[in-house]
């Protein structure tokens, strides 16, 4: 309710704005972010940050993507020393087709080592709390939870398409035989 009156308030007031000062605003917004963009890396505004940054009671945060077989998809402001279990449950936790033995994360920059992508297994963690298999994150990683190549899911949702056209086929293959 309180965003919603939020919202009308900021709706009334843009609407009372002189139409000569919201134009001169809205194109120098949009030069900004149109000169900062990069397709490859994404926006470079103020609004992304490429690194550690901090809040206003000094933790240390950075930004991680996580999308594929989770609950809620996206980008999650945590703090730097996050693990995957902190992780998984800010996503709602992994779906059911989820492949936990091949779970990507892929790096924006490459590490000392010069490797980009890892290819992490936590089903050992699920299993039996095996923490083991974790690696420590940096800003801007991107972990990939995959699905399974043929889930249960996936191979009962195919059948219950299939099945009733098998039937109808059934059927008149029978009727066609008498």
């Amino acid at each position: 309710m309180r965003l919603f009156k939020t919202l009308i308030i900021l709706f009334l007031a843009v609407q009372s704005l002189p139409l000569s000062s919201s134009a001169e605003v809205l194109p120098a917004l949009s030069s900004t972010v149109q000169q900062n963009y990069n397709p490859l890396g994404g926006p470079q505004y103020p609004l992304v940050q490429s690194s550690y940054f901090t809040d206003d009671n000094g933790n240390i945060l950075m930004i991680v993507n996580v999308i594929g077989e989770v609950n809620r998809q996206g980008q999650m402001v945590v703090k730097e020393s996050v693990d995957f279990a902190t992780i998984l449950a800010l996503a709602g936790g992994i779906r059911p087709e989820a492949n936990l033995k091949q779970v990507l994360v892929a790096r924006q920059e490459p590490d000392k080592d010069g490797k980009q992508a890892y290819i992490i297994n936590l089903k050992d963690f699920y299993k039996h709390g095996d923490r083991s298999a974790f690696i420590a994150l940096k800003p801007n990683d991107t972990i990939i939870i995959p699905e399974k190549s043929i889930s249960i899911y996936k191979l009962a949702s195919i059948m219950s398409i299939a099945y009733p056209w098998v039937s109808i086929y059934s059927v008149l293959h029978n009727n066609a035989n008498k």
